[in-house]
């Protein structure tokens, strides 16, 4: 990250009252899912992304990301009709964009949790700041103008700790897809080292496989959840379906296949056999 960057993160790290802010907005946005009662998972899992096979924030940002650049284009051409159309598609975005924001961010912990706040209150500034050049376009246009010009930056910023929540500190991204598994069939265990109806993890390769056993049949998935890295062998198994103890991320040990979020990814899936009393994996191909 270039030092200006990081500059800019640190300082957002250092923000007082971070922490507090955290616990505030968090419980808030867990109320707000606590409320919807039995529709509680399918929501978070619609926001999530869980159905789409890949976390839904990214894609929502687009929305408004593209929309205010629109404008800010459109008003330097002086096209101020289409500028405040863009304006208002980026606004009903924003709302899209906070929404699933703030439940990807609800799983988190430390330092994505601090800089996710900022990263919150910078796009809620900036979503006011359209609001506001939204209701000031027709009446007194300058101004419209230059609250977007001003909220392009306030929303700029907040894009660069966006960036870092996703690509540094890898919130919304596959923790099981790195490294690769191997495609090539492995020895990773002894039957008798994992106990019937119970879980294991082993490293092939280095790739962490969590092997589940029922009699001489062996299951294999990816150990470390795709969500955030936890590990699935600390967590709990009901049948076919084992639980990461960190978020609750549900996952089918035949398949790896999502069962709940807040996961937007499956688990790679390993085809399993013993061999003299010995288990062999290796990857499945794509699903």
């Amino acid at each position: 990250m270039p030092p200006l960057a990081q500059q800019l993160v640190d300082l957002a790290l250092e923000t007082p009252g971070l922490e507090e802010a955290a616990d505030t907005l968090a419980g808030a946005v867990n109320g707000a899912f606590d409320a919807a009662g039995t529709a509680k998972q399918p929501l978070k899992d619609a926001l999530n992304g869980t159905w789409l096979g890949h976390s839904l924030h990214p894609a929502i940002t687009d929305v408004p990301i593209g929309a205010w650049t629109a404008a800010l284009a459109l008003d330097v051409f002086g096209e101020r009709r289409g500028a405040r159309i863009a304006v208002g598609v980026g606004l009903l975005g924003a709302l899209g964009a906070a929404a699933t924001g703030l439940t990807d961010w609800s799983d988190t912990s430390g330092k994505p949790r601090r800089l996710g706040v900022v990263h919150a209150a910078l796009n809620g500034a900036a979503t006011v700041l359209y609001g506001a050049s939204w209701l000031a376009r027709g009446k007194a246009n300058g101004a419209g103008v230059a609250l977007s010009v001003l909220g392009y930056g306030v929303a700029s910023l907040s894009a660069l700790y966006g960036g870092t929540l996703a690509l540094d500190l890898q919130i919304g991204v596959n923790r099981a897809s790195v490294p690769e598994p191997p495609a090539d069939e492995v020895d990773v265990a002894a039957l008798d080292d994992v106990p019937d109806g119970g879980m294991k993890r082993v490293l092939a390769k280095g790739y962490p496989v969590l092997l589940v056993r029922r009699g001489d049949q062996i299951h294999a998935i990816g150990a470390k959840c795709a969500h955030q890295g936890g590990p699935l062998e600390k967590g709990t198994l009901d049948g076919d379906v084992v639980t990461c103890p960190w978020h609750a991320s549900k996952f089918c040990v035949l398949d790896g296949g999502i069962v709940a979020g807040p996961t937007a990814y499956p688990q790679p899936a390993f085809h399993a056999r013993v061999l003299d009393g010995r288990i062999r994996v290796k990857a499945q191909g794509p699903r």
